[in-house]
């Protein structure tokens, strides 16, 4: 899947539960469209980074622990 497919796909998932569709996003509406996935991309963006650090942070507390254990 390719990121423009995982982005539409979000979108799809949080447009289907408030009731609506991205294939309601017409050409009409098209600059909308786009900064939707803007806006998605901005979030998955945003949670891969930050679990990105939190993991990061977590290795380097496993590794200090380790260290001053031994």
């Amino acid at each position: 899947m390719t990121t423009e497919e995982r982005i539409d796909a979000a979108l799809e998932s949080v447009l289907r539960e408030a009731g609506s569709a991205l294939k309601n996003y017409t050409t009409k509406i098209t600059l909308n469209r786009i900064r939707m996935r803007e806006a998605m991309r901005k979030v998955m963006a945003d949670s891969y980074i930050a679990g990105s650090n939190d993991h990061y942070e977590a290795t380097k507390k496993a590794r200090t622990a380790t260290k001053g254990s031994g």
